[in-house]
């Protein structure tokens, strides 16, 4: 993963692609590859003007005590949690959105627990047991921007 997050040729890929307005969607600790991604029009990060969530500190706490005694830092890997460099990116901090504390996972059936945010054309999620919830709400995303495209295409 830190290659991942490190990548700046990914940056640069994702900021090329956050340009075209197409959705654009983020599960966890990828939502630090948009934290970390300077939009170059503004100089600020592409989330800055964005209401997003990622993986809460409360969780990725709870990972890493957890499983210190057998994986050791396995789980702390980076100098800052992933809510705070989040955080930092946005234009104001009530912009991220932690959702409700919560260790239940959603379930292909189940979304009582599970929790997304949408901003625009942009879709997050804070861990993995959002992600059936997820895959559909990015799913209903895409089929609209298809029909927002189809219309355009129409009227031209």
């Amino acid at each position: 993963m830190r290659q991942y997050l490190s990548s700046a040729s990914l940056r640069e890929w994702v900021a090329a692609f956050w340009q075209l307005a197409r959705p654009v969607g983020a599960i966890c600790h990828g939502v630090l590859v948009l934290a970390r991604t300077i939009d170059p029009a503004t100089g600020g990060s592409v989330l800055a003007d964005r209401r997003t969530t990622c993986l809460p500190k409360y969780l990725e706490r709870g990972a890493y005590f957890a499983t210190a005694w057998r994986r050791g830092r396995y789980y702390r890997t980076y100098p800052s949690y992933v809510q705070d460099e989040v955080v930092a990116a946005l234009a104001a901090p009530e912009q991220f959105v932690r959702g409700e504390r919560t260790l239940t996972r959603g379930t292909e059936t189940d979304d009582t627990h599970a929790f997304t945010v949408r901003d625009r054309n942009y879709l997050s999620a804070r861990w993995p047991g959002d992600a059936y919830l997820f895959s559909r709400r990015f799913h209903e995303l895409l089929v609209a921007a298809a029909q927002d495209r189809n219309t355009t295409a129409d009227q031209d």
